[in-house]
């Protein structure tokens, strides 16, 4: 069995190119563009040959690779707003507001039913109370 060839400067270069364009041209669903997808399908041992003007090379493939899909390159990894999370946590919080009165109307009506029959109603949520 013979070995791979240990690729190093320009043939590096002309490698990466080379898998870059076949990548591309496969689309985003059969080849996704990423440093370790690039490091695997060449065979090198460490991703550090991959910095530098390489690295930019297969971002800027990746950028393009997306766009050619009908993707968006920004929202693939950006984190949302502070705005638009502040926004979502304010709705969780209004929505656990609304659970916490449904529940304590729940309790009322417990209670009130409770006494009205003439249990005792200490007894019956003894149980609810911190320990």
């Amino acid at each position: 069995m013979a070995r791979r060839q240990t690729l190093r400067g320009s043939t590096l270069d002309e490698a990466v190119d080379a898998l870059l364009a076949q990548m591309i041209s496969s689309g985003q669903e059969l080849a996704p563009i990423s440093r370790t997808e690039v490091q695997r399908r060449l065979g090198l041992a460490s991703r550090s040959t991959l910095v530098g003007d390489r690295g930019l090379r297969i971002e800027a493939a990746r950028i393009t690779q997306l766009k050619e899909s009908g993707r968006d390159p920004d929202s693939a990894r950006r984190r949302r707003s502070l705005e638009d999370r502040i926004a979502n946590l304010q709705a969780e919080n209004a929505d656990l507001i609304k659970q916490r009165d449904q529940l304590y109307e729940a309790l009322s009506t417990i209670t009130h039913s409770c006494l009205l029959k003439g249990l005792d109603v200490e007894n019956i949520l003894a149980p609810l109370r911190k320990k």
